[in-house]
Parts: structure tokens; C-alpha cells; sequence
């Protein structure tokens, strides 16, 4: 990494393996579209699981406040949680951004990202900031004792959705192998007992899942909160009571035209703060990535995030 960088450089974190190698055959195109605006850039490979946090620490540690992962919602999300664990540098000092080349790019297309690398390098140029929400999400860290806490960019779950994640292909379009998890989880998966306190509110009952949004995407696509907004300063809470499978197979097309959440089965509700428990520990995901299980607490930090503003209109 280079030492005391100009503010203007960005530093780009290319995840190789992200969008089935994607990632890794497209960054090229990019690079080559930076070098033709004059952006100053420097870049590194990630080699494992959590590498991305760290080299975004480092990169922090040396100088950089413009910061790019090349993959998908999981790439950035570490990115993001590095620059979170980086307490002496506070978020707002930083830029950050995502090269939508991975296997699930939900919060890139809620944010009008391009994967066009002359249209990205163009957003880049330009320079705009938008400030959006951050989630946290606290879980208790049985083998440590203590609490495990991560900040996330877009959606964090418990129920059907972690299940879905354990049983889907590893290879393949984000949205198929969602739907292929989902059909192999609905097999045997029971709705456990949720206990739900939402601002203050609290409820109880069985759900398939509990999903506190903060972008209308998930799953590749699917538009399961579609009126979350990113910069709104609230969650939207989606319960979804359990069905029959063949009624859920029926339901499938409405989770990507944003339908569903006008089904008798399925509530929203926009809160700031909400605690989910369980029956029975059930899995939880974060951003389309694993997270312990119940009880686990979600926050909002409003505008917490500043993001490279790539939206082809800023009225």
C-alpha cells in the first residue's frame, strides 16, 4: 500500500472467487476504465474469508478515505465491517462503494450501482456522496460467552432464510440457487415460535421468517421489503406466517415483482430497533451471510454510511 495517499485515491479490494470468478475476470475492464478517467487507485486480492475487512483496516491504518470491494453483497459487507471495527477513523470521514461483479448484488441495485466499468468509473470521477443507514446486529457468542456484533448494509434475518442459505449451491445465479435452497429447506423446515419486540412492541408468533430490511432486495432480486429505503432512518420488519408448500411455490413470482408484501400472510412493519428470540435457537444471516442464532438484537445507525452516489438523478 502506498503511504500517505492522496485523499482522492481509492484503494480497491478485488474478492477473486466472488460471482463465480466474475469478479476476478471483469476487474481488468475496470482498472483499464479508472486509468482512462485519471482515477488513482491501488489494489489487492483477497485470499480467504474475512480478508476484506482486514486489508479495508489497512488500508484505513495507511491513509486511504475512498475504499471499493469488486464482488457482491458479501464483499462488501466485510469491507464495511472492517472500516466499523476501525474505531479511531470514524465512517463519515470515508467513502465507500461496491463493483457489483459478484454472485448477489441486492444492495447495488438498490443503489443504482452500475456494472458497466466506464459507467462506474464515471460515478467514481464525479465523486458524490450519499449518506445511508447502517444496521447492527448483536448475537450471543456461545463458545466465547460474550456477544458477537457485525454492522450490516442491508438485510439480517432469522428463520427460513438462514436454512435456505445452508441448502443452496454454492455455484450458479444468486436468484436460482435461492430458489433451489428454498425448495429444499421447505421440505423439512418447521416455523419456530418467534417472540418479536419492535421499538418497544412486542408479539409473538410462528413465522417462517423474521427480516429487518433496510434495501427492498434480497435473494439475487427479490423484492421482499419493496418500500425499504437505504436512507430513510427505519428497518422494515417482514414477517411471513407459514403456508403450505404448494401455496408457497405459487407465491414464488411475487417475491421478485414486490407483490408479496401485500399477502394476507406476510407483515411489514417500519421500526428502528427490534430483538428476535425463538422457541428453539434458529439460524440467523446478515447480508446474505451466516450469523450465530436467536435471540439476536438489530439497531440502525441513520446515515451512518457514506457511499459513493451513483444514481443517474440526485432531484
Amino acid at each position: 500500500m502506498a503511504a500517505m495517499p492522496e485523499p482522492s485515491r481509492w484503494f480497491v479490494i478485488v474478492n477473486p472467487v466472488s460471482g463465480g470468478g466474475r469478479a476476478r475476470r471483469r476487474w481488468p475492464r475496470l482498472a483499464a476504465a479508472l486509468e482512462r478517467r485519471g482515477i488513482a487507485h491501488e489494489s489487492a486480492m483477497t485470499t480467504s474469508a474475512g480478508h476484506a475487512a482486514e486489508l479495508a483496516r489497512q488500508a484505513v491504518s495507511c491513509g486511504y478515505r475512498r475504499l471499493m470491494a469488486v464482488g457482491g453483497d458479501g464483499s462488501f459487507n466485510e469491507l464495511v465491517n472492517g472500516l466499523f471495527a476501525k474505531r479511531d477513523v470514524s465512517l463519515d470521514e470515508l467513502l465507500v462503494s461496491v463493483a457489483p461483479l459478484g454472485t448477489g448484488n441486492d444492495w447495488a441495485q438498490a443503489m443504482q450501482v452500475p456494472d458497466d466499468p466506464d459507467e462506474l468509473a464515471a460515478a467514481m470521477a464525479r465523486g458524490l456522496r450519499r449518506n445511508v443507514d447502517l444496521g447492527i446486529a448483536e448475537a450471543a457468542d456461545t463458545p466465547g460467552g460474550g456477544t458477537r456484533r457485525l454492522a450490516f448494509h442491508n438485510v439480517a434475518g432469522a428463520g427460513l432464510d438462514a436454512e435456505v442459505l445452508r441448502h443452496a449451491p454454492r455455484a450458479g445465479p444468486r436468484a436460482l440457487a435461492y430458489l433451489v435452497g428454498l425448495a429444499r429447506a421447505l421440505v423439512r423446515y418447521r416455523a419456530p415460535r418467534f417472540e418479536l419486540t419492535a421499538d418497544g412492541q412486542s408479539w409473538s408468533g410462528r413465522y417462517w421468517i423474521a427480516l429487518a430490511a433496510i434495501g427492498p432486495y434480497c435473494g439475487g432480486g427479490m423484492r421482499l421489503a419493496p418500500g425499504a429505503l437505504p436512507d430513510d432512518g427505519y428497518l422494515d420488519l417482514v414477517t411471513i406466517e407459514p403456508l403450505p408448500i404448494v401455496a408457497a411455490i405459487s407465491r414464488v413470482p411475487r417475491l421478485f415483482s414486490g407483490r408479496l408484501a401485500r399477502d394476507p400472510a406476510v407483515r411489514v412493519l417500519r421500526c428502528r430497533s427490534l430483538t428476535i428470540r425463538s422457541d428453539a435457537p434458529c439460524g440467523v444471516e446478515i447480508d446474505g451471510q451466516p450469523f450465530g442464532t436467536t435471540p439476536v438484537r438489530i439497531g440502525l445507525l441513520p446515515g451512518a454510511l457514506s457511499v459513493l452516489d451513483c444514481r443517474r438523478s440526485t432531484k
